[in-house]
Order: C-alpha cells, then sequence, then structure tokens
C-alpha cells in the first residue's frame, strides 16, 4: 500500500492554508496546554530536575532553550529536556482512541528545531498539526493489540510524528522524509511496563529527541528502508497482531486527528 511514501507525501505536499481553520485554532490551544503542563512539570517532578541537570553537564552547543530555566542546549537536547518536563505531571492532552500524548512527543522536537532555525509560528503550527495526524493515524493502525502487548503508544507511534513534524521544518523532500521515517521506525520503542517511574516521561522526551536526529541525518543523507511501516519485518510486522493498514490513510488530508484531542481537568486518560 506505500504508507511510508503516502505520509512522506502528505508532509511534504500539505500547506498550511489545505488545513482546516479550526483545526488551526485549536492547535493553538494544544501549545498552550502543553506549555502549563510543561511549567507545572518543571517545579513538581524529580524526574524534571534530573533530566535538567543532565543536559547542563552533557548537552552541546546554544541552540534551543530548556523551558522555564536559563539553559541553552543543542535542539536533540532540549528536545528530549522539553519532552521529558511536559509529561512529567500526565497532564498534558492525550487521543483517546490510542492513549498517545502526541503533542508532548512531538512539539519539544518542533520547537527545539524552530527555535534554531528563526521558523515562523505558522510554521510551528503547520509542522505540530501534521505530526500529531502521522502519530495518531499510526497509533490506530498499530490497533489496540499494540498497547495490550506492553507497547507506549505514545513512544513509538510519537516518534513518526516528531520526525514528520521535523521533517517539514527542515523542507525536507519526499525521499528524505522517507528515509526520516526508516531511521526513525527502527528506534521507535517504549514499554508500559515502566509507568509509575521517571521512565514514562523519558518516553516522550526521547521520542522528540529522536525525531530531531532522524530528521537530521536524512537531511544529510542518511538513508534508510523506504518501506519502514509497512515492509516485512518493519513497524507494523513486528509491533502489532493485527495491523489496519487502511485507517492510516482513511481522509488524508481532509481528517485532521488533532482536532480529537482531549485536554484533562485531572492528570489522567480515562
Amino acid at each position: 500500500m506505500e504508507l511510508t511514501k503516502r505520509l512522506a507525501e502528505f508532509i511534504h505536499d500539505t500547506d498550511f492554508n489545505d488545513i482546516p481553520r479550526d483545526v488551526v485554532e485549536k492547535s493553538k490551544y494544544s501549545c498552550l496546554d502543553w506549555l502549563g503542563g510543561a511549567l507545572g512539570g518543571l517545579v513538581e517532578e524529580d524526574a524534571a530536575m534530573l533530566i535538567i541537570e543532565y543536559v547542563r553537564e552533557f548537552g552541546g552547543k546554544e541552540q534551543a532553550s530548556v523551558i522555564g530555566t536559563d539553559i541553552k542546549t543543542d535542539v536533540s537536547h532540549a528536545a528530549l529536556a522539553n519532552g521529558v518536563i511536559s509529561h512529567a505531571l500526565d497532564f498534558d492532552d492525550y487521543h483517546a482512541g490510542t492513549v498517545i500524548h502526541a503533542t508532548a512527543a512531538c512539539l519539544p522536537a518542533i520547537l527545539a528545531v524552530a527555535e534554531s532555525k528563526k521558523s515562523s509560528g505558522r510554521d510551528i503550527l503547520t509542522a505540530l498539526i501534521l505530526s500529531i495526524d502521522i502519530s495518531i493515524r499510526l497509533g490506530l493502525g498499530l490497533t489496540s493489540s499494540h498497547y495490550e502487548r506492553g507497547w507506549h503508544s505514545t513512544a513509538t507511534a510519537g516518534r513518526f510524528g516528531a520526525t514528520a513534524g521535523v521533517s517539514r521544518l527542515l523542507n525536507l523532500n519526499k525521499d528524505k522524509i522517507i528515509n526520516a521515517f526508516g531511521i526513525c521506525g527502527t528506534q521507535a520503542a517504549g514499554l508500559r511496563q515502566v509507568f509509575g517511574t521517571m521512565t514514562k516521561p523519558f518516553n516522550a522526551g526521547k521520542s522528540s529527541m529522536d525525531g530531531v536526529m532522524s530528521a537530521y541525518l536524512a537531511e544529510k543523507g542518511f538513508d534508510s528502508s523506504k518501506e519502514i511501516i509497512e515492509g516485512k519485518s518493519g513497524y507494523f510486522d513486528v509491533l502489532t497482531d493485527n495491523p489496519d493498514e487502511d485507517v492510516v490513510l482513511d481522509g488524508l488530508g481532509s481528517k485532521y486527528y488533532l482536532s480529537d484531542l482531549s485536554f484533562k481537568p485531572y492528570p489522567t486518560c480515562a
């Protein structure tokens, strides 16, 4: 079905003006909701403090900011830290059908790259909307058996979303987006066994970090599988019992799953 190719074309070809205005407006609320959750996590969770210590010690060039601090570090470490911080309280938005916290997995990568490139607000929102759409579509394609096996969908599908968002900001061509997905797909991981520990928000942060790495490596010419999603021994074949390829492409370009995100009054996905 050429899922990888079709999704890469969608990321490359979609224009900001193609996206419905109500989706654009809700994406702004997603950013605001993410910000509130991140600032709360920054002051209340030990995981946030520890990841900040880690970035202070090991971070690189001053390219992007760690939220709520005076730290500027390289884009990869900024994405990692902000992903962990924003998911630390589990107050960030989610998609009920897949239990994916797509904004926490995708937006930190997008913001880090956007800051380093001085991208526009329109570019950021476009990248976010597309990244969330990719995350949720793949989450639906993985079906419930993926989550029931013990995979953390925010991490496994969120990596693809983060990769998609950064690929869009870097203006990668279709072939390079396909390679970025391939690089991302071989890293797709994250287990529910770590729920209740600091490593749950780490899964979101690592998804953002890997999205940055995947897109930048592809930009430089690093190649990978062209069928990472649908191929034999690929993402769907390995990570779920009964993949639904049709749902991934259903309504692509007309139905945007950011519209279905839920904002939490309490830190629970129920």
